[in-house]
């Protein structure tokens, strides 16, 4: 097995994630990666092979970043196996959901640091592609290891880090058809004298989305980011300091059915702000001794700003018809403190045991300005104000244990302590209080090597997300109606078993897995019960309302090697999924049976002062239906209809260093109206992106 023997190539090639200054160890020491062969760090917290890892794991390296001109990350990672995207409407804050689970479920990191967010419909990706090396992504409960909202998944973004030579330049400009939008990116970076630098900035304007059906009004975005990096080794230890700042501010689209259900008839959002500033210290030593080949630590602090503002209108009729007006200004700022010390441990030949303490302490200061009119008549303003806050504690420990020379088990567990605490409000109905939880889960893993690039995998892990700061404290509004906090909810768990064949033959690789994920304990908002005590019967709040089951299969193949210029790939999902309510079970989830990307690659041979690449694709998903509870306490039911499209991307680098490069991207050639099973907006109808990118060194 190749757990432990190709180690010390690992460790010099983990910085190949990031910069290309490591990138020559193994071109030295005769280490070959292909597919399968990447190292990655986020399946153990540590450097390991694809093709021995016994979870799910895909990868998204720079050159396929490079090949693309999405000007969002989520759209990046759309051909990934069990990934949607969803928008929420807000085509400028996009998430990503991993087999069929909400966003809020999958955890989201950069740089192996999660980046936290407590509102309902999960955490945005906020960071522009050209600052982004690498995606790892893990499918199925990375929990043990990455803690709370890691039961579907992991998403680690690993940024770019420094270059070979003191001072080298790389800026890029892109332009989209259907938002008429601009994207503009530079950067300063190189190695001083063992010091590694870069320094990056980016900007992108985009209108409204233009669609088979016309613009989509409240669809309108931008952004603006900077980043910072410095690393420097100082002897067998290393140091590195980033800085990541990314401004928004996003229309959102709500759609018609929506906007005027009973007994609304208006209804608006906007989100004028939607900021986060990320400082973050790393700490890595090797070497420490003969069975502590590393001891690591990071720290990082994060702050968010959100302004989200909502405007309604409701009439309900009768003998004297009561007509109100509801503006709902919300300003709220998270803080986020997290530390980790990871141990790793070789205590005989066979095992490599990762261990470490993690504290996170989550802050939230939220500020809601309220004005009503009824019937002409203006109310008294309310001006509303929350603070709470959660602190978790938590031990985790892993290992990998070699059974036999081809064989691998790897054990996991981790024990949490959660503290909720709602510190002050001033809202009538709420009292501050403190809740907390105690929860141990397990993961167990099983890797065999048939022969030479050929591993059976098998995976079983738990689950579990604590209820978020607006679900046990502070509460939200759902339109015109607050949906109140509730202090007694129960963790949201779940536990996944999944199987999977790797292989390598003939120029080819597969990596094909099943998976079932059974959850319990989901948390949802519902209509007030007299025994809830909520001030109004037109409030909701948050209980603990369903379960889960979900299935399916993964499925990833492609050409990777050798002299043929054509290189076809397919990227397949098959899923199913059972919701179960407090009324009703169904296999309506709005999952699609059946997803993925069919395509072809051709890399001609051009001159020796040219690189070039044509991609022709098929990408869609079959028909959904998607059946939910509804005010009336029965089931509504949507369907979304099946879609395919036919893109067409290429490229070419000119140059003997390939310092000037072009990408154009067709999409949606047969201009198709269709939307995702997971988004809200209508997809762009046929459409040209391009980017064009110069580095100097």
């Amino acid at each position: 097995m190749r757990i432990l023997k190709p180690l010390a190539c690992a460790l010099a090639a983990i910085g190949a994630c990031a910069s290309p200054v490591v990138a020559a160890p193994c071109a030295e020491t005769g280490c070959e990666v292909t597919l399968l062969e990447e190292i990655v760090v986020t399946a153990r917290r540590a450097p390991r092979i694809v093709l021995d890892a016994s979870e799910t794991i895909g990868v998204i390296d720079r050159e396929q970043l490079a090949r693309s001109t999405a000007y969002g990350l989520a759209d990046a990672m759309r051909s990934m196996p069990g990934v949607q995207v969803a928008d929420s409407g807000q085509p400028g804050l996009k998430r990503v959901r991993i087999r069929g689970e909400e966003s809020r479920r999958t955890a989201i990191l950069i740089d192996g640091q999660e980046i936290t967010d407590h509102w309902e419909v999960g955490t945005p990706l906020s960071l522009n592609p050209a600052m982004v090396e690498r995606i790892e992504v893990v499918r199925g409960s990375g929990s043990v290891l990455y803690g709370p909202r890691a039961l579907s998944g992991v998403v680690n973004f690993i940024t770019r880090k420094g270059g070979t030579e003191p001072l080298q330049l790389e800026a890029s400009s892109g332009w989209n058809s259907a938002t008429r939008g601009e994207d503009r990116f530079a950067s300063v970076y190189g190695d001083a004298g063992g010091l590694e630098y870069r320094v990056a900035a980016a900007d992108s304007e985009h209108g409204k989305r233009d669609t088979p059906q016309g613009k989509i009004d409240n669809t309108a975005f931008d952004n603006r980011s900077a980043y910072a990096w410095a690393g420097r080794d100082f002897g067998a230890q290393r140091l590195e300091l980033a800085y990541d700042r990314y401004e928004s501010a996003t229309g959102v689209f709500v759609e018609e059915e929506e906007r005027t259900a009973f007994p609304l008839t208006d209804f608006r959002i906007d989100v004028p702000q939607r900021d986060r500033e990320k400082l973050a210290l790393f700490y890595e030593w090797t070497d420490v001794a003969s069975f502590l080949p590393v001891v690591k630590a990071n720290f990082h602090r994060q702050w968010n700003q959100r302004r989200f503002d909502t405007f309604s209108a409701t009439l309900v009729p009768g003998a004297r018809p009561v007509a109100t007006e509801r503006s709902i200004f919300s300003d709220a700022s998270l803080e986020v403190d997290d530390g980790v010390l990871q141990l790793d441990w070789t205590p005989h030949a066979d095992h490599y045991i990762v261990s470490g303490l993690q504290y996170t302490e989550e802050r939230v200061n939220q500020e809601r300005h309220v004005d009503t009119v009824t019937n002409g008549i203006t109310g008294r303003p309310e001006d509303i104000h929350d603070e709470a806050a959660i602190e978790t504690v938590a031990l985790f420990a892993q290992d990998e244990w070699r059974l036999a020379e081809r064989t691998t088990l790897t054990l996991g567990a981790r024990q949490y302590r959660v503290e909720g605490r709602l510190e002050e409000t001033n809202r009538a109905g709420l009292t501050p209080s403190t809740q907390d939880d105690a929860q141990l889960i397990t993961s167990l893993g099983l890797n065999h090597e048939l022969a030479d690039n050929v591993v059976l995998r098998a995976n079983v892990a738990q689950g579990y997300v604590y209820p978020s700061l607006l679900q046990f404290a502070i509460g939200a509004y759902a339109a015109s109606r607050f949906v109140n906090p509730n202090p007694d909810l129960d963790p949201e768990t779940a536990l996944s078993w999944e199987g999977g064949l790797r292989l390598r033959a003939a120029g080819w690789v597969f990596d094909a897995g099943v998976f079932r994920t059974e959850s319990e304990d989901y948390i949802d908002h519902v209509f007030c019960a007299p025994m809830d005590g909520c001030l109004s019967a037109r409030d909701k709040i948050y209980v603990n309302i369903g379960e889960s089951n979900a299935q399916g299969l993964e499925l990833y193949t492609a050409r990777a090697e050798g002299d043929l210029r054509w290189r076809p790939y397919a990227s397949l999902t098959w899923m199913k999924r059972e919701n179960r309510y407090e009324n009703f079970v169904t296999e309506d989830s709005g999952t699609p049976s059946l997803s993925g990307t069919l395509g072809l690659t051709w890399e001609p041979l051009f001159a020796t002062a040219m690189d070039g690449w044509l991609d022709l694709g098929l990408r869609g998903e079959s028909a959904s239906k998607r059946e939910e509870p509804s005010s009336a306490g029965l089931s509504t039911l949507d369907e979304d209809d099946a879609w395919l499209t036919l893109n067409l991307s290429g490229g070419l680098q000119f140059g003997a260093a390939r310092r000037l490069g072009l990408v154009v991207e067709l999409e949606n050639l047969s201009d198709e109206t269709y939307s995702t099973s997971a988004e809200n907006l209508l997809a762009p109808g046929r459409s040209v992106s391009a980017r064009v990118t110069l580095a100097l060194d």
